[in-house]
């Protein structure tokens, strides 16, 4: 190769190099520049800053995370639709729904900030207090801003409505938001109601509507309604007492709740009677806004209407109560007090459920029965909710009884037994004399009263002499009348302190007895006295008529039994309960006794 042809060739090389170095060098930074911008955070926030907002307890709440999750491989949302994030992600990380909205917000996009008012509000001022200058307007959220200028929110109050008394689905009573559109606005005409309720299948028959609440079978949905027009179905359709307590939230509290109302209004999420009902929205609500509060995180595994009222008030975050009697009060005040009796005077029920006792109960106790030789058993006993006959009845409807599972285990000859597990129990008596006799606002009709029952308990089998004791399977009904003796608390519109009751009905027992079943009609009659503010005593007779096939034993027979108890208590808290009762088995009457200490928590 010569010299003129070997500098050509190194020519070639060179400008073939510098060819693609120059395509390397302009290319290179365009990688670089849509890599940075792939991966950089909006409004130029470290990824530290980002973890801290994501973590931050209101941005978990406002996403219906809980504060803290137990493990944070399973972190994710109380909300399943997509509808409620902007990140395919967001379900299970509140990072990544964090990142989404601050890019929309940066982007201007109008949709998700309308979207999402409180979210955008929030980071908006989380960002101003770390000096970052956000210039985001919510003026474009036509929709948002007219119907919040409609409701004109000025303060909020939690309106608590009695326990109905022939309803499965409002047994533990309801609670709801009242939204006061002006001041002074006593009679709510410019107030509104924002209601959590479930959407029920009218189609479904009774079992089905009591048990798909319980297990989440039916969808939650929030209404936005006129106030007077839902205080009128619950004063005088249901005929239930109501109790507004206002809460001491500030404007811009108020102002913030309301933008979340906004952001939820419309999802689809599960109501369950027991826990994410109308009453822990309320709590959530006031959670979005009161970092400190946590009120959510308070209520436990089964919240009443009741028991929010209760925390509010204790949390100080209650400045005004306010009574409203229903109709059948206001009939029952004129029948203690007379025609003449001026209801604009009439004094509150004893059902303000803020002086309720707490609903969940754990007791400790001792007995013993004359078919064990007299020999003592020990028994823990612990209830989830609500009311029996001889708790405290301050603080809920009068005479009305409901109880969700409850557990009692029993010690006995070295054995550790299962006594009774109570699945579901609920008495009403509307008692005929009284203006209660009508709980549907139908003053033509009035109501029976009436018991169901549904759990396992330690039995007698009486068909035999042998009159041993096993633990059946019982589901049983009862309907009758009751009637108060005396008159109810002067200036009031309470019911009297004694009702005693006459029921009739029927059911069945399963399990390991005689042939494996019996099935029977029982009549029961009974009374119950408010001897004082923390004194009941209470007397039963229940003759149940037995009948099971069989030619070894008796098939029919009628096992008797009556029963006395009596319950102190010492405060809120605590209690001291005495049982006793006579049962006639077979040929001979058996006698059983039980002493419990209670603690309500």
């Amino acid at each position: 190769m010569n010299a003129k042809r070997f500098t050509h060739h190194l020519l070639t090389i060179a400008v073939a190099t510098l060819g693609a170095t120059a395509v390397h060098a302009k290319a290179d930074p365009i990688a670089e520049t849509v890599g940075v911008n792939k991966n950089a955070l909006p409004y130029g926030l470290s990824d530290e800053q980002v973890v801290q907002l994501s973590e931050h307890v209101l941005w978990r709440r406002l996403l219906m995370f809980s504060d803290a999750p137990k493990n944070p491989k399973k972190d994710s949302s109380l909300i399943t639709d997509d509808e409620f994030f902007l990140s395919k992600s967001g379900k299970s990380s509140p990072k990544d729904e964090l990142v989404a909205m601050l890019s929309a917000m940066a982007r201007g996009d109008d949709e998700a900030m309308c979207r999402f008012p409180a979210r955008t509000r929030w980071l908006g001022d989380e960002l101003d207090a770390l000096g970052i200058n956000v210039s985001v307007s919510d003026v474009k959220c036509a929709d948002f801003h007219a119907w919040v200028d409609d409701i004109n929110a000025m303060a909020l109050s939690l309106v608590f409505a009695e326990e109905h008394g022939n309803n499965i689905g409002s047994a533990f009573a309801h609670a709801f938001m009242r939204i006061d559109g002006r001041a002074d606005d006593e009679a709510g005409v410019h107030a509104t109601a924002m209601n959590y309720t479930v959407a029920s299948d009218s189609s479904d028959g009774a079992l089905a509507a009591a048990i798909k609440p319980i297990i989440g079978k039916y969808q939650g949905v929030m209404e936005i309604l006129p106030y007077q027009v839902k205080a009128h179905d619950y004063l005088f359709k249901d005929e239930r007492d109501l109790w507004e307590y206002r809460l001491n939230l500030s404007d811009l509290e108020v102002d913030q709740i309301m933008r979340h109302i906004w952001e939820v209004r419309d999802l689809k999420r599960p109501y369950y009677l027991t826990h994410d009902n109308c009453a822990t929205e309320i709590a959530r609500l006031v959670d979005v806004v009161r970092a400190d509060e946590a009120l959510f995180s308070k209520l436990g595994m089964v919240t009443t209407p009741a028991k929010v009222a209760q925390l509010l008030s204790e949390e100080g975050l209650v400045e005004r109560v306010r009574y409203q009697a229903s109709n059948s009060t206001k009939r029952q005040a004129i029948i203690n007090n007379g025609d003449d009796f001026d209801l604009g005077n009439i004094q509150p029920n004893n059902n303000n459920p803020t002086k309720a006792s707490p609903s969940h109960r754990i007791g400790a106790a001792a007995s013993y029965d004359g078919l064990r030789d007299d020999e003592m058993a020990y028994h823990i006993s612990l209830r989830t909710a609500y009311q029996d006959a001889l708790d405290n009845p301050a603080g809920v409807r009068k005479f009305h009884q409901l109880t969700l599972p409850s557990i009692d285990i029993s010690y006995q000859d070295d054995k550790i037994k299962l006594h009774e597990l109570s699945i579901f129990e609920m008495t009403s008596l509307n008692p005929a004399n009284t203006a209660k006799a009508y709980p549907d606002g139908n003053t033509n009709k009035k109501a029976l009263a009436s018991q169901i029952y549904l759990g396992l308990h330690r039995t007698t089998d009486a068909s035999s002499a042998n009159s041993s004791t096993h633990l059946v399977l019982d589901a049983h009904t009862q309907k009758g009348k009751a009637w108060t003796i005396g008159r109810g608390t002067a200036g009031t519109g309470d019911m009297a302190d004694t009702v005693c009751y006459l029921l009739g009905g029927g059911g069945a027992q399963l399990g390991h007895i005689n042939q494996g079943y019996r099935v029977g009609v029982r009549a029961t009659a009974g009374c119950i006295h408010h001897a004082a503010y923390n004194l009941r005593v209470m007397g039963e007779l229940s003759v149940p008529y037995w009948y099971h096939k069989d030619s070894a034993a008796r098939s029919g027979y009628v096992q008797p039994e009556l029963s006395l108890g009596a319950q102190y208590d010492f405060d809120r808290h605590h209690a001291l309960r005495l049982k006793a009762a006579a049962q006639k088995n077979h040929s001979q009457t058996d006698h059983s006794a039980r002493l419990e200490f209670f603690r309500y928590f």
